[in-house]
């Protein structure tokens, strides 16, 4: 069971031909032409903080089968790009939270073993809280050297112009940068005539949150800016909390256990609870992402196998009720970015629109609802507390997987031509850079690989009819 529990494979962020392998410390990847990487693959699920590396296998997809049927010829000619920033620093008050607890509570840990613990300090910068990080600014990097090599024949073939390629970022920092990164691999560098490696300067769009006439950025940041998606979720009612709650108080008894009798805790001074448990859990996290600390070094040694599945289960809960299937208005939330990707494409095939390729760039409550809204990974029963654990390890809406950082979903035009010379369209729809079949187009609504522009909107009606502004009115 132990090895259904963690991710599947890793996401090789390098050219080649690559392999992996399961070993003494999980997943392991390396291209067969190159030296293995220097930095470990992360063993755990660490939900929507998981590195993009290490989410999901990915393999060379230029070899994933042609697009046409038969004697036909397709070409890819507009790409819908939108992706979610790279991997990021920690919240500045968690960090600090846990050094402070750890400075007063320490001395209650009387197993030598983990006596450092007792002067853990804060290992990052205190002035770049939620920035994007290192690993971030690679990832994104990498993913733009890779769009240029698999489009560069076709949609990416032209020089850069903001006419035909357009950027649009949400305003916090870690978008931007993370759009000036994939930007940097996959336009500007010896597309242009500047310094010495010939770059070319690529515009980027933001709707801003300090303009005067601002009314919220709809398209990416659609979360935010509605109110009764507010008020729904911040309702001490709202499944998702109740579920959280729930499971919440089983973490903290049965964790709390484990932790306690590992540190061997004088319970006299220091009586664990969850947001103790919590703390020591982002900080193994954020440890392992960011700095690849050795496990036995840092504050991920205090936990096993258990409850790593049990703080991604609990943090699963609470975005699938928040951003996933689990309630109407999650699902309805993308309909204005869902009707910008439709509209892109279908304007595309009746000569009404010059892009060729859009990049967006958001969050993970971009992508989840987007995902939800597609109707991907929808389980068989709903996510709850209580349900068996086998059936919770088995779960499909497993944010690690699917909304990991630098999460991206794809929708890419083909103009297909059959001997006869009559011209069709077709849609391809990617996740994470891997082909992925559409779950409600075709005749009979069922998965399909791939969908005309007409089509899509027979399968996605919100996107023709979006009423965001009228489902996010406060009632």
């Amino acid at each position: 069971m132990m090895k259904a529990m963690l991710l599947l494979g890793l996401l090789a962020a390098a050219e080649g031909t690559f392999t992996s392998h399961w070993g003494h410390h999980g997943w392991h990847w390396w291209d067969r032409n190159r030296n293995p990487p220097s930095r470990r693959p992360t063993k755990y699920d660490f939900t929507t903080k998981t590195p993009y590396w290490s989410s999901k296998s990915l393999s060379n997809h230029e070899h994933e089968g042609p697009v046409g049927e038969g004697d036909e010829r397709c070409e890819a000619v507009h790409l819908q790009h939108v992706g979610r920033h790279g991997s990021r620093y920690d919240d500045n008050d968690d960090v600090k939270d846990l050094e402070e607890l750890l400075a007063s509570k320490g001395s209650a840990i009387k197993n030598p073993r983990y006596a450092f613990l007792k002067s853990w300090t804060n290992p990052f910068p205190t002035n770049v809280e939620k920035h994007l990080n290192e690993v971030g600014k690679e990832e994104l990097y990498k993913m733009g050297a890779r769009y240029r090599r698999k489009y560069g024949r076709d949609i990416l073939s032209e020089d850069y112009n903001p006419i035909y390629h357009t950027f649009q970022h949400t305003w916090k920092t870690r978008t931007s940068r993370s759009a000036s990164a994939f930007a940097l691999s996959s336009f500007q560098e010896g597309r242009g005539q500047l310094g010495r490696d010939n770059n070319e300067p690529v515009a980027m769009f933001c709707l801003w949150n300090g303009l005067e006439d601002y009314d919220g950025d709809k398209i990416i940041r659609f979360s935010d800016n509605c109110p009764n998606y507010d008020a729904i979720t911040d309702d001490d009612n709202f499944p998702g909390k109740v579920q959280e709650d729930i499971f919440e108080k089983k973490l903290e008894e049965e964790v709390g256990a484990r932790v306690t009798a590992k540190l061997q805790l004088d319970t006299s001074v220091w009586k664990l609870d969850f947001d103790g448990l919590e703390l020591l859990y982002k900080a193994c996290m954020f440890e392992t992402v960011v700095l690849d600390t050795p496990r036995r070094h840092s504050p991920c040694a205090v936990f096993e196998e258990k409850d790593y599945e049990m703080f991604a289960f609990l943090k699963d809960l609470g975005e699938y009720y928040e951003g996933g299937h689990g309630t109407q208005i999650a699902q309805e939330l993308a309909c204005p970015l869902m009707s910008k990707l439709l509209n892109g494409l279908k304007k595309y095939s009746e000569d009404d629109n010059e892009v060729q390729a859009a990049f967006m760039f958001g969050h993970s409550d971009t992508i989840q609802p987007l995902l939800a809204q597609l109707g991907l990974y929808v389980d068989p029963v709903p996510l709850t507390a209580d349900m068996p654990w086998e059936q919770a390890m088995a779960r499909k809406w497993r944010t690690g997987v699917i909304s990991p950082m630098a999460a991206n979903v794809d929708m890419v035009l083909h103009r297909c031509e059959n001997a006869e010379g009559v011209t069709s369209w077709k849609t391809e729809l990617l996740h994470n850079e891997r082909r992925i079949r559409w779950p409600k187009c075709g005749a009979d609504k069922t998965n399909v690989q791939f969908c005309s522009p007409d089509d899509l909107f027979t399968a996605y009606p919100m996107a023709g009819d979006c009423k965001y502004d009228e489902f996010c009115k406060i009632p």
